[in-house]
Parts: C-alpha cells; structure tokens; sequence
C-alpha cells in the first residue's frame, strides 16, 4: 500500500480502538475506566468484571463485525457492479433479510447465532435475486439500481411491517433490532457471527488480485486468463453472507458502506486488497462511534439504536456524491409502456374496477349489506343497515378514493419530471418530510386537535421536497441528482422518524399507525381537508400536461422547443410535492400509490400525459380503495393498515415489472 493509504488504515484501527473502549465504558453501573480495563484483561471474578465482558463486550464486538462486514460487502458490489452507490442497505439486500427473520421469528422459533444469520441469508439472497433481476432486464445504470434498491426495501419493509403487526406477541422484540441496534442477550450469536464473518472476510481477501483484473475491462481480463464470470459469482456470493451476518447481528444499517468505501476511495489505495484494509476497520468504527454516540445523545438508559446514528452520518455524503453527478440527460421511464396506444376498453376496465371497489369497500366487513341496499341508502330510501354502513364507511372510502387519485397524480407528476420510474412521493424527500412534522406535533404537541396533524404533515411534506430542489440545485436541471438527493432526505427522514417513535411514549401507538398509512376511522372533516388542496392542486397538473411531455425529453431539446426547463421542473415538483403532502397529511404515510399507479396508466393510456394523468388518478383511486376493504376484512377483526396492503400489493407487480423486462434502461 502507499503512505497515505496506510495512514488511513492504522487512522482506522486507532479509531476503532478508541471507540470500542468509550463503548464498553458506558452502561448501568458507572465504572472507572481502568475498571473496565481490569474487566478485560484480568478480573473474571468480580460483579464488575462479569459485567464488562458477559454485557458490554458482546455489544462492541457486534458493532465490529457488522461494520466490518458492511464495509467489505460493499467493496464487493462496488466492484461487482462498478455502482460507487451500491451497498446491501441501498440494493435492497438488508431489508431482504429483515423480512427473512420477521417471518420466521413470527411463524417459527429461532435460535439465535448461526440460525438468525442463516435465516437471514435466506432473504439477503432473495433480495439480491430482485435487483440482480434489475441490472439483467434494465440496465445497471447506477441511480436506477439504487433507486430500485430503495424500492425493493420499501417493498419488503412493508411486509416486515404488516407480520410485525399481526404477530404483535411473537415479534415484540424486533423493533429494536430492525432499526440497528447492537444490542445482545450474549456472546453466542456474536461468536457465530464472528467465525462466519472472518472466513468469508479471508475469502474477500483473495478476490483481490481478480477484481483488480476484472476492472480492467471484459476483454483484457479474458486475455489474460480471469473468468470474470467465476469472479463475480464468488464476490456476490461473499457479500451476500457479510450481509447475513451484519444483519444477524445487529439488524439492518445503512449507509455503513457507502461511508467506509468513500474513506477507501479518498485514501487512492492500489487495488481491491488495499481498499478492503481500508475500508473494514473504518466501517466497524463507524459503527461502534455511532452506538457510542447514540448513548451519550440520548442516555445510557434509552436504547438508540446505532443504524439511525449511520442514517443520519451517511445521507449527507450520498447529497455529496449525488451533486457530484453529471446528468446523462436520457429519459428513464418505461419506454415500452410509454409507447402503447390510447386502449379504450382498458380505460371502461378500470372505471369498471374503481365502481366494484368502491361498493366493495362499502359493502363488505363486519356489518355487511347488499349493493342494493347500500345504493338506496345513497338516494335516501334505504334502511337501518344500509344506513348504519354507508354512515361509518363512506367518509373512509371517499378520502380513499381521493387521496389514491392525489398519490397517483402526484407520482406522474414527479416521474416525468424527474425522468425516472422509481420518483414516487415516497423516494423523494415528501413522504418522509410529512411524516418528520407529524411526529413532532404527536410528541411535542399531544392534547393539540386532530386537525392540527394534517396541516403540519403538509408543511413537513412540502418543506422536504423544497429541501431537495435546493441541495439537488434542480434550476440547473438534473434528474439524476435530484432523484439521488431525494432519497438521501427520505433516508434522513426515516431516522429521524424511528428516533421519535422510540420516545412517543404515550403517542406511539398513533404514531406507528399513523407511518403506516391508515384509513382508518376518517370522517367528512378529513374529506375536507383533502377536498380543498386537490381543487387546486390537480387542475394545475392538468394544464401542465404538454410541459412534462417536453419534460420527458432530453434537456437540451426541451429548451429547443422553447420550454425552460429548470423553471417548469422545480414548478412541477413542486405541485407533485404538495399533491402528495395534501394526501398524506390525511391517511399517513402511504407508499407504492404515486410509484405503481403511473406504471399501470402507461399500460393503457400510453405516454402522453392529457390521457395518462386522469388514468393514473383513476388506477390510484382503485388501488387505495381496495386496499382499504381488504385491510379490514383480511385478517379480520384485526384491521391491516391501507399503506401496508398497498406496499404488499405493490411489491409482487414490481418484481412481475422487473421480470418482464419493461423498464428501459437508462
């Protein structure tokens, strides 16, 4: 290695050291340092001594091996997939574990050890089959995989939600471990993830002369006798287990490696070994800093879970990557939808859908009645029952139906502007932002009216997005980067929202439901609510129809046309942000509606927006309301969130998307 890659590797090491002391140092007890360090090295009688390394030591090895497991795995997929964005947390790759040991925690009993972990390499390779289906059928162009990355986690999130809830019992515990805590009951699964962990980290170790060969290009390596694809299965299968293990151990972090790989690059080693010396003790020490952080922040006595220390640490240096970002300027939405022609009978198909959920939605649950009776109730002839139904259901299903359209519209909206199929309301900074604000008035402001909440999300909502055009620097137009920074603030976001969820004591309740997506128990006041912003908010993205065709275009040839396009885009935005702040002050948190409606509108109205954006309203509007009858009579009387169903809907016909084969590449 050179000089100034060593000086970053022993700075790496000392780091480390420094941090694992600090955080074997806290905790219950107030032990002198030279306590804890008797503990270590000789005293294995004492209380004290029992206490460091039975308690406090297992905590801090944790923390080492997922970050350095973490690191390595992200040199890895760098390598692999030449992304210097890709990492497990932004491929989709932890929240396929999470999911793995959610399920099997709720519906089987686990061991701990080697069991979670092999559990959780179970998911970690199912999540890696979904963005490795990307990267074959679209492109591997790397916002697009990091963005699909996100949506495969959003999806799988969802899901590990959805069991979380219905399973209350069975999955108390894992609230903690799924937001990255270091917390351990014992040495046993550290010391499997240990042993796991340090042979594959010796197999990474070889891979380094092949990589170095790899990244010269597929035919100089083939000259030179490398089978590349040898090469590449190895490394991915290696990052896949470090994953499993991170994972195992210490739950889901982000950003870990992206961090750890950008002190490597920054430190210009000479080969992958080099990078890998580099990178790993920087990823465990980031790590345990962030446990040892975490505690000094917020108190030795409330358990703050480390990944959202690494969140916070790490969205910043992905704005800083993004802005680093030169805009390809290639349309990213999906070409072979985008082309289809006007399908009238598709468009009476989904009227046809949107009139069935809608009597559905009405008509079934615990108190059930007729269409018949229901559509008397409607003209005012109806009796007790109908009645009685349509009273309690109809303010529901109407916010439903309207918020689903404003999610749709919003998420059209965004996708052309931002040229990118992936650009939900969820992915850019808006979701999150509202649900940021929300959480602050369930905190700070418990005893405020109801309808404080929504107008609170609404700022939130706008207020990120607004966020995102000035650090993407969108007036100079760059779809790229504004996505990238967009999910970088959506990931800032979430820590901050698991943060305050930790501390909404007696709130907490209300406030998961409300992260979820609900449309639980709305009235005519929230309709109304609704009504106002959307009266104004969707004719503006109507009349604004022939300016995301243009936007759908390269850059340069949008300004030929006479269009100025950095303007139009942050105006667009804009109305897009508040079309999906509007509708997610009302219902909560609700993801995969501006994502997938579009999608489903292309299908049949084809790519021009006058006939895609009243479509994509009308698909929403569908979506949301059948989620919200099957979220009440599923798993009835328990009653599933509107945003969870829809997540899990959503997360089977990305996958079918991504199979076909109907996203363009980039």
């Amino acid at each position: 290695m050179t000089r100034r890659a060593s000086l970053f590797a022993l700075a790496g090491l000392a780091l480390l050291l420094v941090a694992v002391l600090a955080d074997v140092a806290q905790g219950a007890g107030n032990l002198s340092l030279r306590t804890v360090i008797d503990g270590l090295l000789h005293d294995r009688a004492s209380l004290d001594g029992a206490l460091v390394r039975d308690v406090r030591l297992p905590r801090a090895v944790a923390g080492v091996i997922a970050g350095a497991a973490l690191a390595a795995a992200a040199i890895l997929l760098i390598a692999v997939t030449r992304n210097p964005l890709a990492e497990p947390a932004t491929l989709g790759l932890t929240a396929g574990g999470t999911l793995a040991v959610t399920v099997t925690s709720a519906y089987a009993s686990v061991a701990p050890g080697v069991s979670t972990i092999a559990v959780a390499f179970v998911g970690v390779v199912f999540g890696a089959v979904l963005i490795g289906a990307i990267a074959t059928v679209a492109g591997a162009a790397p916002v697009r995989i990091v963005l699909a990355g996100m949506a495969i986690s959003l999806a799988l999130g969802a899901v590990s939600a959805a069991i979380q809830l219905l399973r209350e019992t069975e999955t108390s515990g894992l609230f903690l471990w799924g937001a990255g805590s270091l917390l351990q009951s014992g040495w046993e699964q550290v010391r499997a993830g240990a042993l796991v962990g340090a042979v594959v980290l010796v197999g990474c170790f070889a891979l380094g002369r092949a990589l170095d060969v790899a990244a010269l290009g597929e035919s100089t390596a083939r000259a030179l006798g490398l089978r590349n694809g040898v090469t590449r299965l190895l490394s991915v299968v290696a990052a896949v287990l470090l994953t499993a293990v991170a994972v195992g151990v210490a739950g889901p972090i982000a950003f870990v490696g992206v961090l750890s790989a950008a002190i490597a690059r920054a430190a210009r080693p000479r080969g992958h070994a080099a990078q890998l010396l580099i990178a790993v003790p920087w990823g465990a020490a980031i790590v345990v800093s962030a446990d040892v952080v975490a505690r000094i922040v917020f108190s030795v006595d409330d358990e703050t879970p480390a990944g959202i220390i690494c969140a916070l640490i790490g969205a910043p240096v992905l704005i800083a990557a993004a802005k680093r970002l030169r805009d390809t300027g290639a349309p990213m939405i999906d070409a072979a939808a985008s082309s289809a022609r006007w399908r009238p009978r598709g468009v009476a198909v989904a009227v046809a859908l949107t009139i069935v959920a809608a009597f559905a939605s009405l008509c079934i649950g615990e108190l059930s009645a007729s269409p018949r009776e229901i559509v008397r109730s409607i003209f005012g002839t109806g009796e007790g029952l109908g009645d009685l139904v349509l009273e309690l259901r109809a303010p529901r299903l109407c916010v439903a139906l309207l918020a689903g359209a404003c999610l749709a519209a919003s998420g059209v909206v965004l996708q052309a502007s931002v040229r990118n199929p992936f650009a939900g309301p969820e992915l850019v900074g808006v979701t999150g932002g509202a649900s940021v604000a929300a959480f602050i008035v369930l905190l700070t402001l418990p005893a405020a009216p109801r309808g404080v909440l929504p107008f609170a999300a609404f700022a939130g909502g706008v207020a990120a997005m607004m966020l995102v055009l000035v650090l993407a620097g969108s007036g100079r137009g760059s779809p790229q980067r504004l996505a990238l920074v967009g999910l970088a603030v959506s990931a800032a976001c979430l820590a901050v929202t698991t943060l305050l969820v930790l501390n909404a004591e007696p709130a907490a309740s209300v406030a998961v439901t409300w992260l979820a997506g609900s449309t639980y128990a709305q009235s005519w006041s929230e309709l109304r609510l609704l009504v106002i912003p959307a009266l104004v908010l969707i004719p503006l993205a109507a009349l604004a129809v022939r300016r995301l065709d243009v936007l759908m275009l390269d850059d340069e040839l949008g300004a030929a046309l006479g269009l100025r396009v950095g303007a139009a885009r942050a105006t667009l935005l804009t109305v897009g942000a508040a079309l999906a702040a509007s509708a997610v002050a009302v219902t909560g948190a609700i993801a995969f509606v501006g994502l997938l409606a579009p999608h489903v509108a292309r299908l049949i109205a084809g790519g021009n927006h006058r006939r895609l954006l009243p479509v994509a309203m009308l698909v929403g509007a569908t979506l949301l309301a059948t989620a919200d009858a099957l979220g009440r009579i599923l798993f009835a009387p328990t009653e599933i969130p509107s945003g969870l169903v829809v997540a899990m809907i959503g997360a089977p016909y990305l996958s079918w998307m991504m199979w076909r084969g109907r996203l363009a590449a980039a």
